[in-house]
């Protein structure tokens, strides 16, 4: 996936499934994550539905109804995210990230972002 940040902040590593409405990511933390670093890798996990590389950059604007729903154990994430709503540069996603170890589904929440695309030159 192709993101901005740096090595430390770069939680998205792999999409494993895309559907027209929604996507599956697989990601990392270096350490146990806070519901922060949840609510960025959500965001960063978003990029995976630019097939065409189109987006110049997204900036998250708001995150809410973030539930902890077990205690974060695992650095190793399977992040689902569900696309509920495009109004110009508005996007809306839902999400929810499963353990991959334990197979228990931890954080959901949903989240906006605003997309910048790119110039046509």
């Amino acid at each position: 996936m192709k993101l901005p940040h740096g090595e430390l902040l770069h939680f998205a590593q792999e999409v494993t499934a895309r559907r027209e409405d929604s996507i599956e990511v697989h990601c990392i933390f270096n350490i146990l994550p806070s519901l922060a670093m949840f609510i960025e890798a959500a965001a960063q996990c978003s990029a995976g539905f630019d097939l065409d590389e189109s987006i110049e950059l997204g900036f998250l604007t708001m995150a809410k109804n973030i539930q902890l729903l077990e205690a974060i154990k695992e650095s190793e994430y399977l992040f689902t995210l569900h696309k509920e709503a495009l109004v110009g540069a508005y996007s809306q996603y839902s999400f929810e990230a499963v353990a991959l170890k334990a197979k228990v589904k931890v954080v959901t929440g949903s989240f906006t972002m605003i997309i910048k695309q790119k110039e046509l030159e």
